[in-house]
């Protein structure tokens, strides 16, 4: 857990040191997330919880941002586990913009965006399908990307699919292969220097 705060500091130091440089610019979304969950190894036991997140990036120099995402998924009488789960995380990371996409019907500003991310950081599992996990903190990951469709100047419309990891205890391996997929509204900000 230190190592992720240490590696967390640094980033926020190098992206204030580049928003000192350059004029300051990101976003904030809103999604609502729906998250393909397996409670346990071998067999499936698979079930899906529904929720929402927010978070916010900072553009720190060229394609490359700062992201930090917050989200809660809840799943009530899951018809794996015969009970309820709510799984709550806090992430940080990098994003990474790609080119573009050119077509002849969008122009400008209105050209969709597409991103790759990377987040790191802890994730709490509570309620009766825990299990083990119930009430405590652990390692959490999600690798994914997705695209930012501009419906104006300053508003998009994200989708986006991202593998998220968690560690919590199970009897077995102590780990869970998650599949998180979002949809949400983007506002975009900008200041200049």
């Amino acid at each position: 857990m230190r190592t992720i705060l240490i590696f967390a500091a640094l980033l926020f130091a190098g992206a204030s040191t580049a928003m000192a440089q350059e004029g300051i610019n990101g976003d904030a979304a809103a999604t609502y997330q729906w998250v393909h969950s397996n409670a346990g190894p071998g067999q499936c036991g698979c079930f899906g919880l529904n929720g929402g997140g927010i978070s916010a990036s900072w553009n720190v120099r060229g394609p490359w941002s700062v992201v930090a995402d917050f989200s809660s998924q809840v799943a009530t009488g899951a018809p794996t586990v015969g009970s309820s789960l709510t799984l709550t995380s806090a992430l940080g990371g990098a994003r990474f913009e790609l080119p573009r996409l050119r077509r002849t019907w969008i122009h400008g500003a209105h050209r969709v965006q597409p991103f790759a991310q990377v987040l790191v950081g802890a994730s709490h599992a509570g309620g009766g399908a825990a299990g083990f996990g119930d009430a405590t903190i652990r390692f959490a990951a999600r690798a994914g990307g997705g695209i930012d469709v501009p419906v104006s100047r300053r508003f998009s419309v994200r989708g986006q699919v991202d593998y998220f990891a968690t560690t919590f205890a199970n009897a077995t391996n102590d780990h869970q292969n998650n599949l998180l997929i979002g949809a949400g509204i983007v506002y975009h900000w900008s200041f200049a220097k």
